[in-house]
């Protein structure tokens, strides 16, 4: 099986003009300008992308190609450098807009609110956002698109957008740490991708046909949520590290394996429906057993 983060890989699941201008981030960065630190903006950007998809699905938003800048509801989009821009439902001809510049940050980004903003054009995938005025002009261009959910009002949709950009804001920065970072340790759990590529679930996700740059980065933000207070509670209990990856494998491929295949159908008999392996997942409530299991080790 191919690796999540093959060079080659990425490349091939990223568009070339996306790819060009994260080149152009890597002096930003402060990464040097090789192969390994562009593995690293690419893999950054396909987790970013597989949390917005995450975020639409979750709180149905309604991915789009396109909103019209005299359209009645609001957006989030993020753009090719990772960031973030809320468009507030129209009222009176204006909107709320805020640009939360992540980029790669990994501190407190800059963001940036006028209230009562205006869109300039209609706001459309691949293409900056141009406001008339305000204190930007334009954003770089933009890589997904969600619309707010048509049944809400103004109010309601502008507490959506505003919950919807706090999470993401959290997440995107929580990937730049794991991802960009430059005191990142190489063995630290985020770091551990022989592990991440040995769980039996990711064959799962391959097996199931799910589009696999998005599926496999959705499956690595899972891996990391799931098992980092394990693999924690383990390193500090087992001082070899083959003993200790041996466990940490034992326990994601055989007992954590179980574990969410009853959970997926127990919760798909209640529902009527299957609802799949990647919502049961990303579903999953907090399992105290996880650190059981570690504490009884």
């Amino acid at each position: 099986m191919e690796s999540f983060t093959n060079l080659t890989d990425l490349k091939k699941s990223i568009p070339p003009k996306v790819q060009t201008h994260l080149a152009g981030l890597l002096k930003e960065t402060g990464l040097t300008d090789d192969k390994e630190a562009m593995k690293k903006l690419m893999e950054a950007w396909l987790l970013k992308k597989a949390l917005f998809h995450k975020m639409t699905e979750h709180e149905q938003f309604s991915r789009a190609d396109s909103m019209a800048k005299n359209g009645k509801n609001g957006c989030i989009a993020i753009t090719y450098s990772g960031s973030i821009v809320s468009v507030g439902p129209l009222l009176d001809n204006k909107r709320e807009i805020k640009y939360t510049s992540i980029g790669m940050r990994t501190d407190v980004p800059e963001a940036v609110s006028f209230p009562q903003g205006e869109l300039a054009a209609d706001v459309a995938c691949d293409k900056s956002i141009v406001f008339k005025k305000g204190p930007i002009e334009k954003t770089s261009p933009i890589m997904d698109l969600a619309i707010v959910p048509a049944h809400e009002n103004h109010e309601e949709q502008l507490v959506s957008i505003k919950k919807a950009t706090k999470k993401l804001k959290d997440d995107f920065i929580k990937v730049n740490r794991d991802t960009l970072a430059k005191e990142a340790k190489t063995d630290s759990f985020g770091a551990r991708n022989d592990l991440f590529r040995k769980w039996i679930i990711v064959t799962w996700f391959l097996l199931g046909g799910m589009e696999k740059h998005i599926f496999m980065a959705r499956a690595k933000l899972l891996w990391l949520e799931l098992f980092g207070g394990v693999y924690k509670a383990l390193s500090k209990k087992i001082k070899s590290a083959d003993q200790r990856d041996a466990v940490f494998l034992d326990f994601t491929n055989n007992r954590f394996a179980k574990f969410i295949d009853d959970y997926k159908w127990y919760e798909s008999e209640k529902k009527n429906f299957d609802i799949g392996l990647m919502k049961a997942l990303e579903g999953l409530p907090e399992y105290r057993p996880y650190l059981d299991f570690a504490a009884a080790v």
